[in-house]
């Protein structure tokens, strides 16, 4: 798959079948969006791209602060395996004063070589966010350029959307959450070192910064599963300011990971949130924290062994949703 992140980078022998949006959660109805592009390139043959985008130099006002849902380098891994070959990726802050006309022009036609665009109902472009889908056939047509709208995606009766997912998440209703995804919510941060309290009491876990661009979890200790060493760990997480141990005020993620032992210092360890166990508490003692973790480490364990046992080698941590699954 080829990635640009700059605008100029962008060069396309072929024509594309291009998926426009944010995609910031990379959900079922983002899913629907992209696994349309990949149909289109493969009947008409043309390669399937996607427009996406940035916030590192600025944000729609759409789109607030605080609020991926997936990281970078996990949407190329799921873009890639839905099919996509080529992606587009620059920062908001590249095009954001580009006209309606100039976007299609500059980014759809001269950089990707559009031959159809895909997108949702609700698809805005250009600066101020002043085009629209009406405006996006006129442009595309004018150009001989197809566009085809994907209707919006529902699920128990409600549009599925990014910003549902995240009052979920914050709730903590994860397992509402990862059926919108199609896929168990999860992260990849790097592994930094903490106070190493864990070895101390027969849990050592591994500690993971959340970036302040990050989705906000609710507090609390999740069953989870974690990949490291070339397979899935049954695992127990907790979201927190760890206030038993440390005065902290930035978010960091401590997961244990039963029976595995190893050394993951600065590598990115995939983890997976399966369900919410309990709110964040503090303890009187090290002692009460450690049967806590014990507790919390069997109470998650039949559900990470679940979750698991569904999991195909092949499959380990490539989300099993395919193009356009989830369509209704």
């Amino acid at each position: 798959m080829q990635i640009w992140t700059g605008l100029e980078e962008a060069v396309c022998e072929t024509p594309s079948a291009v998926a426009c949006g944010y995609f910031d959660g990379l959900h079922i109805g983002h899913a629907a969006v992209i696994g349309e592009a990949v149909a289109q390139a493969a009947a008409r043959g043309l390669q399937p791209g996607v427009f996406t985008f940035t916030l590192h130099g600025g944000h729609p006002a759409a789109k607030p602060e605080g609020c991926e849902l997936v990281t970078e380098e996990e949407k190329y891994r799921i873009l890639e395996h839905w099919g996509v070959r080529r992606v587009l990726c620059p920062d908001f802050s590249q095009f954001q004063s580009m006209s309606p006309e100039a976007f299609v022009e500059e980014i759809l036609c001269r950089r990707l070589r559009a031959a159809v665009v895909c997108c949702g109902g609700d698809f805005k472009f250009g600066s101020h966010a002043m085009g629209d889908v009406a405006l996006l056939r006129q442009l595309c047509a004018r150009r001989g350029v197809a566009v085809s709208v994907v209707p919006e995606v529902d699920l128990d009766g409600r549009r599925v959307s990014s910003t549902r997912i995240r009052a979920l998440l914050g709730q903590g209703r994860v397992e509402e959450a990862n059926r919108l995804l199609g896929r168990a919510f999860g992260y990849d941060f790097a592994v930094v070192h903490g106070k190493r309290l864990g070895r101390t009491i027969d849990s050592p876990t591994i500690n993971q910064r959340m970036p302040a661009g990050f989705v906000r979890l609710r507090h609390g200790v999740y069953a989870s599963v974690a990949l490291a060493a070339g397979r899935l760990w049954p695992a127990v997480t907790n979201v927190g300011l760890r206030p038993t141990v440390e005065d902290s005020r930035a978010a960091n993620s401590e997961t244990y990971l039963q029976g595995f032992s190893g050394d993951l210092y600065g590598q990115r360890v995939p983890v997976r949130l399966l369900r919410f166990l309990r709110d964040e508490q503090k303890f009187d003692s090290v002692d009460q924290l450690r049967a806590q973790i014990q507790a919390d480490a069997a109470a998650s364990l039949p559900i990470a062994r679940a979750y698991i046992a569904e999991k195909s080698a092949e499959l380990l941590w490539i989300p099993p949703l395919q193009p356009g699954e989830g369509v209704v």
